[in-house]
């Protein structure tokens, strides 16, 4: 019996039992790879607005986030001015993605010009089902070849058996554009194990786990497939408590290093490539 009062299980990491004793990691600081911020029409999200996301952040040693706010990812007038704001004002806690639609091609030159000049920028989200364009679109093309060319990541939404972003067109681009870094955001659920075959056979490509995650035993088989180095953790924060996604990865099973690359090694390699590749360019 632990000092909790809770018992002990024979195969529970030295993180997990960290979590049940105090409540959150201590030891291992988070990466969430895959959130956003803002209100969202037709719902209510608690902790939405970013001083109570940050607050949240606080109590669950949450390092820092990668985020698309909910603006940027369906109105083209206000496009990614959320995110800029949020990254300056926080630094050391926020990055972002810069979200495009394709349907308004007519601002790509202008947008990639705006990428270049705004910090914290780590790379690309796309929106294929919402936006009902596929990601091997001509419309995406500028952006593939200018990620390519600066080696930026790019998280997509992904899910199975989709006529706009299944696992199969990941792997496609992958091959084409082998310096970008994929996140299959969901890890296509629904073609999940096909997921995990594009991720063990690519390098360049990554499962992430938000809401697919959450199901038992698919956390060890990604490990067990594709390794712990080619998943990313992420929530979908605030839609979910990031602690939800956390406990689904400490009690899969998995020893604490692959905990450790999931919930934070593999989110600061990659973000840290980019900002060093970033820097490099001046």
């Amino acid at each position: 019996m632990s000092r909790t009062g809770i018992p002990e299980m024979a195969n529970r990491s030295r993180l997990a039992q960290e979590f049940m004793e105090l409540g959150r990691l201590e030891s291992l600081p988070i990466i969430d790879m895959h959130t956003h911020m803002g209100p969202f029409y037709g719902t209510y999200l608690p902790e939405a607005p970013l001083p109570r996301m940050l607050a949240e952040m606080e109590r669950e040693n949450i390092d820092w986030i990668v985020s698309a706010p909910h603006s940027a990812l369906f109105d083209p007038i206000a496009g990614n001015r959320e995110i800029v704001a949020a990254m300056a004002d926080h630094p050391k806690k926020i990055y972002g993605y810069y979200t495009v639609n394709p349907h308004y091609s007519d601002r790509i030159n202008e947008d990639l010009a705006e990428y270049d000049a705004i910090d914290n920028y780590v790379g690309f989200k796309l929106l294929p089902d919402y936006h009902k364009y596929p990601l091997t679109g001509d419309r995406f093309t500028p952006i593939y070849e200018f990620a390519n060319e600066r080696g930026l990541l790019l998280l997509s939404h992904t899910w199975g058996h989709s006529r706009y972003n299944p696992p199969g067109m990941i792997a496609e681009l992958a091959v084409k554009y082998p310096n970008i870094r994929f996140l299959m955001g969901h890890s296509a659920p629904g073609e999940t194990d096909y997921a995990i075959e594009v991720a063990a056979s690519l390098p360049n490509v990554y499962l992430e786990l938000c809401d697919t995650g959450r199901l038992n035993g698919l956390i060890a088989k990604m490990v067990r497939e594709a390794s712990s180095e080619k998943v990313v953790f992420g929530t979908d924060f605030p839609w979910y408590d990031p602690h939800y996604m956390l406990g689904s990865v400490l009690f899969s099973g998995i020893d604490d290093r692959e905990i450790s690359n999931i919930v934070h090694d593999n989110a600061a390699a990659l973000v840290g490539g980019v900002l060093q590749r970033k820097a490099k360019r001046g």
